[in-house]
């Protein structure tokens, strides 16, 4: 069933009454953690454990230094929110690698079309785990070109939703293996997502809690009725300074729909959550974790809020 949504309006409607933008596949979980070398982030980092502690960390300004429109500049249009939570995790997760010496150049964002595509079934909807599984396996990495045999220089929400019934085309795949996410790996606790955020690696989350378009004094929304949906979580602050626990920051999908005051310069679109709603969030074993390296290096970071971080 093909959906067009043409606002942030309607993308909150439909979302509150019930539409499934992500979805959790439990045997697909079970079987992609069974295959991987690294499959929790907690095991598979054991050596940053507590490395986030105390430490605010802002990852949505590195990626904002190659891409100023982060966040609100391209809108999901239809169910595809997963690819949109996943890209932005590997983008921001990539700017925080370029800017860190790595020999990669940034060119443009990703792309979000082969993502959705790769789905398996005509239908809305799709689970972070799949989307993983593309990325790091299946497929990988496109970014906003044009590619010759398909056009990615602009978001078409269309394109990948119409490849879902019959597979995204051969060639697609075969320039997305060119550069595949090197490690993926499930975040399974509020400590393991703080540590892996301090550390530059953002997270792609699916779970059905929904939250306010209001943001409070602080920046954070409320959590308020339930969405099937995936959000990319770039920013910690375990500073304490509001109340005694981790806040995470969310980025979503769908352009300019919240208001309210900003904490930090957060980008348009975006909110701060409490750690009890982070914690029920990641307790739906859809949050994945993603590096262009063998594993999970520690990152040498200037901790102060007006540096890159």
């Amino acid at each position: 069933m093909s959906v067009e949504f043409k606002s942030p309006k309607d993308l909150l409607k439909a979302y509150k009454d019930g539409f499934i933008g992500s979805m959790c596949d439990p045997k697909d979980v079970d079987a992609l953690l069974g295959e991987l070398p690294h499959p929790v982030f907690g095991a598979a980092a054991y050596d940053l454990s507590g490395s986030g502690e105390g430490k605010t960390v802002l990852l949505y300004k590195n990626v904002q230094k190659f891409d100023p429109g982060f966040g609100p500049s391209e809108r999901q249009t239809t169910g595809d929110c997963v690819s949109h939570s996943t890209r932005n995790a590997i983008d921001v997760t990539r700017s925080t690698e370029i800017i860190g010496g790595e020999r990669e150049d940034w060119a443009t964002r990703s792309a979000t079309e082969a993502i959705y595509g790769s789905r398996g079934h005509g239908g809305q909807g799709m689970s972070c785990s799949g989307a993983a599984r593309f990325v790091h396996q299946n497929g990988g990495v496109l970014l906003r070109k044009d590619y010759g045999f398909v056009d990615l220089s602009k978001y078409n929400g269309g394109l990948g939703a119409g490849w879902g019934r019959g597979g995204v085309p051969s060639e697609v795949v075969k320039e997305a293996k060119k550069h595949q996410v090197k490690t993926i790996s499930q975040v399974r606790t509020v400590e393991e997502a703080r540590d892996a955020i301090a550390n530059g690696y953002a997270i792609s989350v699916c779970s059905g809690y929904g939250f306010s378009s209001r943001r409070d004094k602080h920046g954070i929304a409320k959590s308020q009725g339930s969405w099937a949906h995936a959000m990319c979580w770039c920013a910690v602050d375990d500073s304490r300074e509001i109340y005694n626990e981790i806040i995470f920051m969310v980025q979503n999908s769908w352009g300019v729909w919240n208001g309210g005051p900003k904490r930090f310069d957060q980008p348009d679109g975006s909110f701060w959550i409490r750690e009890r709603d982070a914690r029920g969030m990641l307790s739906g074993c859809g949050a994945w974790v993603m590096s262009d390296v063998d594993g999970f290096p520690p990152r040498k970071v200037d901790w102060t809020l007006d540096e890159v971080f």
